[in-house]
């Protein structure tokens, strides 16, 4: 039989795992022009190492992350457990994209 290919976009694991990608995305925006800036550094000192190194790895690290977890959750049935860690995970970069608007409000009124 075949399955409908949308019903992978149905799963609850997958949305949150698209949820994660975006948020993943938009901080490597914010991270990057918030370093090229001189707003901000990198707290995380593997991601600061790759960022100094290769900026090309490290847009693709940190999208490529989430899409490799959508690509398991996507095999995975929902638990409850990882929807709890999904949703902690959104809620961490949730809290780090506030940071990220908040130093950008700063540096703007600075300007």
């Amino acid at each position: 039989m075949l399955t409908n290919p949308l019903s992978f976009i149905q799963n609850k694991l997958v949305k949150l795992g698209i949820i994660l990608l975006i948020l993943a995305t938009l901080d490597a925006f914010f991270t990057d022009f918030g370093i090229q800036s001189h707003y901000i550094t990198e707290a995380n000192p593997i991601m600061r190492n790759l960022y100094e190194g290769n900026l090309i790895g490290f847009y693709l690290i940190k999208i490529a992350l989430p899409i490799l977890l959508i690509g398991i959750v996507s095999k995975l049935k929902s638990r409850p457990f990882i929807v709890v860690l999904l949703n902690v995970a959104i809620f961490l970069y949730v809290s780090v994209l506030f940071l990220h608007f908040f130093w950008l409000t700063l540096a703007f009124i600075e300007m």
